[in-house]
């Protein structure tokens, strides 16, 4: 039974291969009377002209689920998917879900998608699932926009100038297709997630009256507690959780709370060096003098690093090896954004791999639908096999075609075979043979892909270190 139902289905696939293939057996004429004389030199050439002529006329392709044009309506109807992010390994702080809002629905083989990143300490687990839909007002909307911007240029580029370039695009996007999704921190029980209204209200730091500012449940209301930052006074309980930037050496920081055993006079103990105090050491190597003594540090780390947490051949940290934390001067200190907790930073850091393999799970599904018509056992071929097939090695993901171009090439052959056999029944079987790979050569492969505006690649080589796919991400906002 199990066998009947394989063969089937490869049946199906090989009526749309041959189908596929008349555009070759229409110039068989053209291979015998034009025979290759140089052989693998010309066909090695001949692959590097059909590589130049796909880089100048195809553009990477977008699936049209993930595009649109923004609309001018008072109110507008998302549909709402859960991104859940699920460590399989002990870490300090946990990544926060994200809600993912489009306007059309996404269509997948089943209604939760999982998959896993290979990120420095193991494995993310990543299961997105369908919510609920949700309606947003322009205003609403305009304020996700402006958070995901934000944060995601932050997190890519680690620099205030392209972010300023980001954000003064927003409004240029409102009459051309762009990429029409919004990731949204989430708060809430994974059963009936909301949007983290205080987390995406951060993008709007700083406020006026900052000094009047507290987050809910602060004990400094009546009293105060109070540090001066560049921004001016702000209560401690607004910097604990924050993104904030040195402007003396430009590097961005998340903030994670309050040191309260530790101001300019206390000791920083270097190793082999003796002890000196904070304030010594930063007007010693900085040439800043500290003015507010008594006031506590703020405990941070470095802003995170984006990186392409697809790739099975990523480079391991050594055991051990975590984000260091820093100790910062409140006075040293401008403040970005405002609260935003590093469980958030963290998950939109992933951000970026996770949408890269959702585009490619929708592009993999909308070919299965586009070629497999024929096929009555369609859905029983899963999009991820479909995603292997397009996949190639220089993707470096963990799976590509490599495991099933042996089974590729031998529909190749038998759809090609068959019909020159056909066409040619009083021909010796040599001829037809060197006709037969002519035709399903690299060469003709890669000119009929051209010719029809195929896709040659998923990947380009530059997504070695995974700067094409984060470039990609918020391109439309440049």
């Amino acid at each position: 039974m199990l066998l009947n139902v394989f063969l089937e289905c490869i049946l199906g696939c090989l009526l749309k291969i041959k189908k596929f293939l008349e555009y070759f057996l229409q110039i068989v004429g053209i291979f015998e009377k034009q025979a290759n004389p140089n052989g693998v030199e010309d066909n090695v050439e001949a692959l590097e002209q059909c590589d130049q002529a796909h880089e100048e006329e195809h553009m990477p392709y977008v699936p049209s689920e993930l595009v649109g044009c923004p609309g001018n309506d008072s109110e507008t109807l998302y549909h709402c998917y859960l991104i859940a992010l699920q460590p399989d390994f002990s870490c300090d702080t946990k990544p926060h879900d994200i809600l993912l809002a489009r306007r059309a629905r996404l269509e997948f083989d089943d209604e939760t998608l999982t998959f896993e990143l290979d990120v420095d300490r193991g494995k993310l687990k990543i299961r997105m699932n369908y919510i609920r839909q949700i309606k947003l007002t322009s205003e609403e909307v305009v304020l996700c926009q402006k958070f995901q911007v934000t944060l995601l240029r932050l997190l890519l580029d680690h620099n205030q100038k392209k972010l300023k370039e980001a954000l003064s695009g927003l409004n240029r996007n409102s009459q051309r297709d762009v990429f029409d999704y919004l990731l949204i921190p989430s708060t809430g029980p994974h059963e009936n997630p909301s949007i983290d209204w205080t987390c995406v209200s951060s993008v709007l730091f700083p406020q006026e009256n900052m000094s009047d500012k507290h987050m809910d449940g602060c004990s400094n209301r009546v009293q105060g507690r109070y540090v001066h930052t560049i921004d001016g006074l702000i209560c401690c309980c607004t910097l604990q959780n924050s993104l904030v930037v040195t402007p003396h050496d430009g590097i961005i920081y998340c903030t994670t709370g309050i040191l309260d055993d530790l101001n300019s006079n206390s000791l920083l103990k270097r190793k082999s060096r003796g002890s000196i105090t904070y304030k010594a050491n930063f007007a010693k190597w900085h040439g800043i003098t500290l003015c507010f003594e008594g006031e506590p540090f703020l405990s941070g780390q470095c802003l995170f690093t984006v990186q392409n947490y697809l790739l099975g051949c990523r480079n391991e940290k050594p055991k051990g090896s975590r984000k260091a934390s820093v100790e910062l001067p409140p006075e040293l200190c401008k403040v970005m954004m405002s609260p935003i907790s590093i469980g958030s930073v963290s998950s939109f850091a992933y951000a970026p791999s996770i949408i890269q393999r959702i585009e490619s799970l929708l592009i993999a599904g909308n070919l299965k639908r586009m070629l497999m018509d024929d096929c009555k056992l369609n859905d029983m071929i899963p999009t991820i096999k479909v995603l292997e097939a397009i996949t190639t090695e220089n993707c470096q993901e963990n799976f590509n075609l490599k495991l099933l171009a042996t089974l590729g090439d031998s529909f190749l052959k038998y759809a090609a075979s068959q019909q020159l056999f056909k066409r040619h029944q009083n021909h010796d079987i040599g001829p037809l043979t060197v006709d037969r790979i002519n035709i399903i050569s690299n060469k003709a492969l890669c000119k009929l892909g051209c010719h029809k505006k195929i896709p040659v690649e998923r990947c380009k080589r530059k997504s070695r270190q995974g700067g094409e796919m984060q470039s990609r991400l918020l391109r439309n906002f440049r």
